[in-house]
């Protein structure tokens, strides 16, 4: 039954079942006590209308025999007896005002009005029974009737007010209704980790279908969508590999071609633009086809990454500051070294020379690549990551670029968990921060 209510139908269950729980218990505690029976006629005449009707006796009857008056009343945990004075202690701003006003009530229906009337809870009794009221009523003769009643005004279980039961089992009920509803939510959460993976490795993730019927058919869905946009990348990623082997092959004749050409500008320019040609069909089939490169086992060394690109360009305008031991972050092999042959080519593009250093912080390596060159104004800074996005001026395709370096390597960045920052040099030029999470080992 349960696997055909909806999430919200479940929820609703859920809180009704413990409001439930919690007037049943309710019920139970007043129909199982005293309470119930005197609310239903049960009970002896209403305590105001005793008090009043003892004190109009008290006032009618000789003295020597009001001993035997009180002696009459004083049974069933009730004391009474007559005292000249209010004791020191009774504040009458601590007096019960609802049974106070009942009893004057009382004395008044029958004739005695103006009588002083002091109610005081004293708590609970020494046996525990309940609680004990003391009650002070002025005689008409002078002094004051003094009533000690025990009489359960707070109802009581094991000496403990019941309502403090009743909340204790309120709070364990809404902590059970709130851990059921944990429990219906937990797919949605995992719903969310789960989609939040989309994207990280080569295919869809395959999403278990778990939870409520509506649930189930979001998890479904999601999953048809993974299929589809798979399919659609691969188709694009397959037609641009296509289009990029027949391009390959005809910029191969036609550069043949125009070497063969007599010396002059204009087979200088030919070749430039041949040459043009092949980075932006090479550039775009790289960052169509990173979606499904499978991540490598992390655990690359930056520091001997570095060394070893300065090394293969064996360019003199390559500085590096970098540690003597090792710095392994999570990345792969490949796409560190593609990550540092775009900044550092960048920066070689732009400025005369290209400085590379190694910065620890905490868990993580930040890889820093500074230039000489122009920089890039503020507003610009997030938009350079966009793809075929160029700025003008000196930071344009005659300067060498395509405008998908930067957009290849945000994409294998954030794939590996790590983020790119782009800000002022020192040196006047571009400071590219590149944080990537430190690897204790090699993978």
């Amino acid at each position: 039954m349960a696997m055909r209510l909806g999430l919200l139908a479940r929820i609703i269950l859920i809180v009704t079942v413990a409001f439930f729980a919690i007037q049943l218990l309710a019920l139970f505690f007043y129909f199982g006590t005293g309470e119930a029976r005197r609310a239903f006629g049960e009970a002896p005449p209403s305590l105001p209308r005793q008090i009043a009707s003892l004190v109009l006796l008290v006032d009618e009857m000789p003295p020597s025999l009001r001993p035997a008056l009180l002696d009459a009343f004083s049974e069933n945990g009730r004391a009474a007896t007559i005292i000249p004075n209010l004791p020191d202690d009774p504040d009458p701003t601590k007096g019960i005002g609802r049974i106070e006003r009942s009893i004057r009530t009382a004395l008044a229906l029958r004739g005695a009005q103006g009588r002083q009337v002091l109610v005081r809870l004293d708590g609970p009794s020494e046996d525990g029974r309940g609680d004990t009221l003391s009650v002070y009523v002025g005689l008409a003769g002078g002094g004051y009737l003094w009533l000690d009643i025990q009489d359960r005004v707070t109802v009581r279980l094991l000496g403990v007010p019941i309502g403090f039961f009743a909340g204790l089992f309120g709070v364990g009920v809404a902590l059970v209704a709130l851990m059921a509803v944990a429990r219906e939510m937990r797919p949605i959460t995992r719903l969310a980790r789960e989609v939040d993976r989309v994207g990280e490795g080569i295919g869809p993730v395959a999403i278990p279908e778990r939870g409520a019927p509506e649930l189930r058919t979001l998890i479904r869905a999601v999953n048809a969508m993974q299929e589809r946009i798979a399919a659609l990348v691969r188709n694009r990623t397959l037609t641009l590999g296509a289009i990029s082997h027949d391009l390959r092959t005809y910029l191969t004749r036609l550069r043949l071609r125009v070497e063969m050409m007599p010396e002059n500008r204009h087979r200088a320019g030919a070749i430039a633009d041949v040459e043009a040609m092949q980075a932006l069909v090479e550039d775009t089939l790289d960052f169509a086809q990173d979606s499904f490169i499978p991540v490598e086992p992390a655990g690359t060394d930056l520091a001997a990454a570095l060394r070893r690109y300065a090394t293969e360009q064996n360019d003199a305008r390559i500085v590096l500051d970098l540690p003597d031991g090792p710095v392994r972050v999570a990345m792969g092999d490949k796409a560190l070294g593609r990550v540092i042959a775009n900044l550092v080519g960048n920066a070689l593009n732009y400025g005369k020379r290209a400085f590379a250093a190694i910065e620890t912080d905490g868990t993580q390596a930040v890889l820093v690549i500074e230039d000489e060159g122009p920089g890039i104004p503020v507003e610009e800074r997030e938009r350079v990551f966009e793809p075929f996005h160029r700025l003008e001026a000196s930071r344009n395709r005659d300067s060498g670029g395509t405008g998908l370096g930067l957009t290849i390597v945000r994409r294998l960045v954030d794939r590996h968990g790590g983020g790119i920052e782009l800000d002022s040099s020192p040196r006047g030029g571009l400071a590219v921060r590149v944080r990537l999470p430190r690897a204790e080992r090699a993978g």
